[in-house]
């Protein structure tokens, strides 16, 4: 059997498990229902579809991935959860560990009420779904069609001060080919604010087990709501890391967010913004490292349908050896979108010639008043640079770490979150270390 033979098989395979799986849940709701029939019309992703053009699929479809069990009391405990968490034993946290809400490990500000996810979709919560519908593609619909874990947060209007808050995804004690699917899904009423940190990682950075972590997030945002929005993805180093951002925003909303993709073999983040009514911004930040055989997608679609609204995208990221990074981003500005101010900029710094980057920022525009670019950079460091920096005695491997730290401090220092910006550079630190130690 030639191997492409053996390919389209094993997708077939894969693709009727898949469905079998949505089939055994037997869902009580709604969202589900719909989603059923996309996972029965949509194929698994291939490389012929143009936002999957670029993105290392084999990786992703090596393993017949299950559903893991719910965790067992006492899995987890409070002093592994304090250490994992940005403000250690006095911050306000939502503990997910497997997916599932653990209400005796987390800690919720005034003003922020949490309902499990089954719980909201059985009560029929129209909040749940609305930003993400059904799913765009198999594993979206897969994530909806099988909904269960997660929860949904919702943040008060008139708070006197902004509320704090951090969502820590922990997944451990699984064996090989498990498959995680929360959904989280947070709702900012009028005028209210929030300050959100999340990171998805393990409670044990020696876990070598193939896993797939397949989530969702939806963000409403209602009139001159607030969030700033930093997520650190640091998962162990066989995970595989699947997760789309859906954001609705409404009058005079702000949304600042910013993305590291820095852990797992393999990652793609999606984002999907929509504008509801005129005023609002959206400021979207990431940055991403790539090394060794690790690979990380980010996919962009911004839409612009009513106007005055403006966006900024700004994206960077470090590949070494043979990483690589895909960057697909499209802004949409229909034709109703006059006033429109949108910027997206793409920029590179590869370390290695066996690094790669398949970057394609786009501009879609159907309006005629409005003020957009986008732009993309690749090369490798400045050697005018270096040689300054070691002409003033600055030795070679710290004169490229300068550089490398300067580069993607642009995008780290947007995180509110010093906490989170530090471990983000630690991170990066390790990574440079070992990058110049074979460079030796």
């Amino acid at each position: 059997m030639s191997a492409m033979v053996a390919g389209a098989a094993r997708a077939a395979q894969l693709l009727q498990h898949f469905r079998s799986l949505a089939e055994a849940a037997q869902p009580r709701h709604d969202l589900p229902a719909g989603a059923m029939n996309a996972l029965q019309a949509l194929p698994l992703p291939k490389r012929k579809q143009e936002n999957w053009r670029y993105t290392p699929l084999p990786v992703l479809y090596e393993q017949l991935w299950e559903p893991k069990p719910a965790p067992a009391d006492g899995m987890l405990e409070v002093g592994q959860v304090d250490a994992l968490a940005l403000n250690g034993t006095d911050g306000f946290r939502i503990v997910l560990h497997n997916g599932v809400w653990l209400p005796a490990l987390s800690r919720v500000p005034d003003g922020v009420s949490v309902v499990p996810l089954d719980q909201a979709l059985t009560a029929g919560d129209a909040a749940v779904g609305s930003a993400s519908g059904a799913g765009a593609h198999l594993f979206a619909a897969l994530n909806a069609a099988m909904a269960h874990d997660g929860v949904l947060l919702r943040v008060a209007a008139g708070l006197e001060q902004e509320s704090e808050l951090e969502i820590l995804h922990i997944n451990s004690g699984l064996a090989a080919g498990w498959l995680v699917q929360p959904r989280v899904v947070l709702v900012l009423e009028d005028g209210a604010q929030l300050n959100l940190s999340e990171q998805y990682l393990g409670a044990d950075e020696s876990d070598d087990s193939a896993g797939l972590y397949n989530g969702v997030t939806e963000i409403l945002l209602g009139q001159g709501a607030r969030l700033d929005h930093a997520r650190l993805q640091n998962e162990a180093g066989q995970h595989r890391h699947l997760s789309a951002l859906h954001l609705s925003q409404q009058a005079d909303s702000v949304y600042t967010g910013t993305t590291l993709a820095m852990g797992g073999l393999w990652s793609r983040s999606e984002f999907h913004v929509r504008f509801a009514a005129p005023g609002a911004h959206c400021a979207l930040n990431g940055f991403y490292l790539s090394g060794g055989q690790q690979s990380h997608d980010l996919q962009l679609n911004i839409v612009h349908g009513v106007p005055g609204c403006s966006s900024t995208e700004r994206f960077k990221g470090i590949l070494s050896g043979r990483g690589k990074a895909v960057f697909d981003g499209i802004i949409l500005v229909q034709p109703d979108a006059q006033k429109t101010d949108a910027r997206l900029s793409n920029d590179n710094l590869l370390l290695s010639r066996q690094a790669e980057i398949d970057t394609k920022p786009q501009l879609e525009i159907y309006a005629d008043d409005v003020q957009c670019s986008h732009g993309t950079t690749v090369g490798q460091i400045d050697t005018e640079m270096l040689f300054y920096l070691r002409s003033r005695g600055i030795p070679r491997d710290q004169a490229v770490n300068m550089v490398c730290k300067g580069f993607a401090g642009e995008i780290l220092q947007t995180c509110r979150s010093e906490v989170l910006q530090q471990r983000a550079e630690a991170l990066l630190d390790r990574q440079l270390a070992g990058v110049l130690a074979g460079m030796a």
